[in-house]
């Protein structure tokens, strides 16, 4: 059986949400995506220290969710290595889930 080959980008939004978390300010993006297109991790780093994560396992929660739809590159993500995603992953303390990933 083959294994799925996974993408991986970075992104920086410089603007704040706009909603109950502007106060966190800006943010920058890390995104998984799947050979389907799809997302299937996001980690969003804000500018606070605050950071939120969303998989497949982990959809939905009271701060967002996982990006919906096939992923489409704007032109300002930046290609990264499943290692610089990885090491974001494991390095960081999200505020939306605890433990493990």
């Amino acid at each position: 059986m083959a294994r799925e080959m996974h993408k991986y980008y970075f992104y920086h939004w410089d603007e704040s949400t706009g909603d109950k978390l502007d106060h966190w300010g800006t943010s920058d993006w890390y995104f998984e995506v799947g050979e389907d297109e799809y997302v299937s991790k996001v980690i969003q780093v804000f500018a606070s220290g605050n950071a939120l994560f969303y998989s497949e396992t982990h959809i939905e929660d009271e701060y967002g969710f996982l990006s919906e739809g096939k992923f489409e590159l704007i032109g300002e993500e930046k290609e990264i290595s499943k290692a610089e995603f990885e090491k974001i992953l494991n390095n960081t303390k999200f505020t939306n889930v605890v433990g493990a990933i």
